[in-house]
């Protein structure tokens, strides 16, 4: 059975908001403009994540 949805971006909608949690502890600033970038849906999941990705390195 194949899901509608691509599992790969269903992964990604799900580490963000654990991730965004881990970026607040060490740039506060940062996940607080990528948390409302998330709310508002001003950048799509996938690119998001990427970014979110590169705030934690």
């Amino acid at each position: 059975m194949t899901l509608p949805i691509d599992m790969e971006i269903l992964q990604k909608r799900e580490e963000i908001p654990v991730k965004l949690a881990e970026l607040s502890y060490t740039n506060p600033e940062k996940s607080l403009e990528l948390l409302r970038k998330w709310g508002e849906k001003r950048t799509p999941i996938t690119p998001l994540h990427e970014e979110i990705r590169k705030a934690l390195k």
